[in-house]
């Protein structure tokens, strides 16, 4: 600050020096350049009987004066004292700020607005005069402009997305996972209560559900895919109950005879072939497996020892939807399934199913026809159908869960085969059996009260030798509680 007081007080002394040279005359036509600097000249010695016009008064600045540049403090309320004025003939002129142009445009002449937008547009006051700029600070946040009433939306218009409390029943993987999973799990309960059963629910992922989700989406006219897509993922996230608790009863520990005798003489004396153990009862009656119910369960320690009449489990929901008695069957050799096929060829249900293990033992391909039925068949045991000494002779084994027709059985008019359950549900879908079709227990008994005698079954190699149908419609089918 000093310095500047001082460059000042020097340039006042040049003032009187000055002012008797008479200014330099200019050429009309030609201006020197605005931004030419002047070149100061040296200051001559004050005389002493000559007055100063101005006096300078230099004031010691302290240092812990504010040096802030003055753009920082033009938001000041309290106005800065500007530097003494000079007369305007003896001040150097003032250089034009630099203004870079580009030659080739050409300068654009105002758009005048028509008559018609003036006369449209709403009279406004003269433009204020502008004021002194503000600090970013202090400049408002821009308001929301508010909307005319003649845009708002109606009732009617508005769409509001139903919100929804319910929790999704499983995330969605993008692709299929590679041991248990909850959401193969809850594909899998979605598929059996809509009678295109994958088998024993275990949550795990494999060509059976595959094969049978591709059915269910091949009834539904959807696009098959390779797994859970948006849509179907959509269905079973929202599927209702898909895992509820239920409490062990008398009735089930009624079904439990426990271990199988080894010998077919034993099993013969029995009055039941039940289930070894309540947990294989449990498992079977809800369509999964044991160790499935002990991931579900995790709070049973030693299983089944633990379970008990009045023991709660949360198993899963096997609801299943209102059935459509099937115009006729059809047995898929190559694939291992029976399918059941409406008037219009629409695939309705969809079981894997157990064939021959001998070729030989496989019934030549075509129509057969139901002939008989019996709800809780025994099974009459010969011993030179399982290679022993015919002079064991024959011998009638009780019915239950256990015996090894199952606990359905549908007979066909070929002598000695049949559709029926089995005493062991994880080896349904492959051949094991020595010549009938062999189906869960879970998949006979609904079976079972879809057929009557009459009802053809067709024997084929494969299923792509049926015709694929797409429903004509859209189901709707509701969801009933198993009794």
């Amino acid at each position: 600050m000093k310095c500047i007081f001082l460059l000042i007080a020097l340039a006042t002394f040049t003032i009187p020096a000055l002012a008797d040279e008479a200014p330099p005359e200019r050429s009309p036509t030609a201006n020197p350049p605005l931004a030419t600097p002047v070149t100061p000249l040296p200051a001559p010695e004050p005389l002493e009987d000559e007055e100063l016009p101005f006096k300078i008064v230099i004031e010691d600045v302290p240092e812990t004066a504010d040096d802030t540049p003055p753009l920082a403090k033009r938001d000041s309320a309290t106005p800065q004292p500007l530097p003494p004025a000079q007369p305007a003939e003896m001040l150097p002129a003032k250089p034009a700020p630099s203004v870079k142009t580009n030659p080739s445009l050409k300068p654009v002449s105002p758009v005048k607005p028509s008559s018609a937008a003036l006369s449209s547009a709403p009279t406004e006051a003269p433009n204020p005069p502008i004021a002194a700029p503000t600090s970013p600070a202090s400049i408002p946040e821009p308001s929301t402009p508010a909307v005319p009433e003649t845009e708002m939306l109606t009732h009617e218009e508005v769409i509001v997305a139903p919100m929804v409390d319910v929790e999704p029943n499983c995330p969605h993987a993008l692709r299929p996972p590679k041991a248990y999973d909850r959401e193969v799990l809850m594909l899998q309960i979605f598929l059996d209560r809509y009678n295109f059963s994958c088998g024993v629910i275990d949550g795990v992922w494999g060509d059976g559900s595959l094969d049978a989700m591709r059915a269910w989406q091949r009834s539904q006219g959807r696009r098959q895919t390779a797994w859970v897509d948006v849509p179907l993922y959509v269905d079973i996230a929202t599927m209702p109950e898909a895992l509820i608790r239920y409490t062990i009863t008398a009735e089930d520990q009624a079904l439990v005879t426990g271990p199988l005798p080894a010998t077919w003489a034993d099993r013969a004396k029995m009055k039941l072939l039940g289930y070894e153990s309540l947990g294989a009862c449990i498992a079977e009656r809800f369509h999964t497996s044991e160790r499935t119910l002990r991931r579900l369960n995790p709070a049973i320690i030693n299983w089944p020892e633990d379970l008990a009449v009045g023991t709660t489990l949360t198993v899963p929901n096997v609801r299943q939807a209102a059935l459509e008695k099937p115009a006729r069957l059809v047995v898929a050799l190559k694939e291992c399934v029976l399918a059941g096929y409406d008037a219009e060829g629409v695939m309705r249900l969809r079981f894997p199913c157990s064939i021959a293990r001998k070729r030989a033992h496989l019934p030549e391909a075509g129509v057969l026809h139901v002939k008989n039925m019996a709800p809780a068949p025994n099974y009459t045991y010969d011993p030179t159908n399982y290679g022993q000494d015919p002079s064991v002779g024959k011998m009638v084994v009780p019915p239950g869960p256990r015996n090894p027709v199952g606990s359905r059985w549908i007979g066909l008019t070929l002598s000695g085969y049949g559709i029926h359950g089995t005493p062991k549900p994880n080896s349904v879908g492959r051949p094991e059996s020595r010549g009938c079709f062999r189906l869960t227990n879970w998949n006979a008994e609904k079976l079972f009260e879809l057929v009557a005698p009459g009802v053809p079954v067709e024997v084929i190699e494969s299923l792509a030798e049926v015709p694929s149908v797409a429903p004509s419609k859209t189901d709707e089918t509701t969801l009933e509680s198993e009794e």
